[in-house]
């Protein structure tokens, strides 16, 4: 292997590392509501470029600083990336979309620090996290499967699954962005119970935030059953031709089961930090997992020349 194929592979996993920190350390300064930390100054904190030793203002420069690395990082994995493989469109096409999203997703942050938002706004900060994580995600796996890419491809799939797989790929990038809207109008344990809303009651009346809660449920509830279904299909057509898929629908049915049970845990456990990181966490490895399966959907096998 050479010495660039090595530094390539090393800035792969640094990326994705780094750029799932970020996810977490955007929850965990939503969670402990430590996104005015630094008051309304950016790039500095409260003016200062060390900031004083408060928990909240700690936390928010803590994410600043690692989302700060991870720009960095993720500059030069991408465009590491996309010189070892120039003329490779699809590597460009992922580059640009990781590099992208990291930049949006900075400068929405940066925004809702010198003026505040509204919790819409603020909800698409995570939903452009989490595709700028996504973007780093493929483009590492590209990496790493360059040369078995051929192996797990041994078969094109038919255009209802790829237009299904990527149906509920949107439909998650929805969930997740009803989650982020759940946490930022505080509406997270308007339903105190699980898996019923309060009270034994199946259907809440829908006002106020109650209705934003059991919202987000109904979507979680109807994501679990669009992955079942896909990982049904996958493996009834794909075993054995696209293991590429085969493994990525078990991984993906696996992440929204424990998705499901983890979004109970936030509820029952009353926002804990440690249930409701686990929770973020989830989400981000689900709607990478799902990504990666659209974008496969994409592929056939190599005709060989003769």
């Amino acid at each position: 292997m050479s010495k660039s194929k090595r530094w390539l592979i090393g800035l792969a996993y640094v990326a994705t590392i780094v750029m799932f920190l970020v996810m977490i350390a955007g929850s965990l300064v939503t969670k402990t509501e430590s996104g005015m930390g630094c008051g309304n100054s950016w790039p500095l904190c409260n003016g200062k470029w060390v900031p004083e030793y408060t928990i909240s203002s700690m936390i928010e420069y803590m994410h600043r600083m690692i989302t700060g690395v991870a720009g960095i990082v993720v500059a030069a994995f991408s465009l590491l990336a996309w010189w070892s493989n120039r003329g490779n469109r699809e590597v460009k096409a992922i580059a640009l979309f990781g590099m992208f999203f990291i930049v949006v997703e900075s400068a929405l942050g940066a925004a809702a620090v010198i003026k505040p938002q509204s919790s819409p706004v603020l909800a698409l900060h995570f939903g452009f996290s989490l595709l700028a994580f996504t973007g780093v995600l493929l483009l590492t796996i590209y990496i790493l499967q360059q040369k078995k890419a051929n192996s797990f491809v041994r078969a094109a799939v038919a255009i209802g699954y790829r237009y299904y797989a990527w149906f509920v790929a949107f439909a998650a990038y929805g969930v997740v962005y009803l989650g982020a809207y759940v946490r930022h109008t505080g509406a997270s344990v308007a339903c105190p119970d699980w898996p019923l809303c309060q009270n034994g009651v199946l259907i809440p009346e829908l006002e106020g935030l109650v209705a934003v809660h059991f919202i987000h449920r109904l979507g979680a509830l109807i994501l679990f059953v669009l992955v079942t279904a896909l990982m049904v299909l996958t493996v009834k057509r794909y075993k054995n031709t696209r293991r590429d898929l085969y493994v990525a629908s078990i991984l993906a049915f696996v992440l929204i089961t424990a998705q499901v049970i983890s979004g109970g845990f936030v509820v029952l456990q009353q926002l804990h930090l440690y249930a409701t990181l686990t929770h973020s966490a989830i989400i981000t490895c689900l709607f990478g997992t799902l990504c990666y399966i659209c974008v496969q959907t994409l592929k056939a096998p190599r005709v060989k020349q003769k």
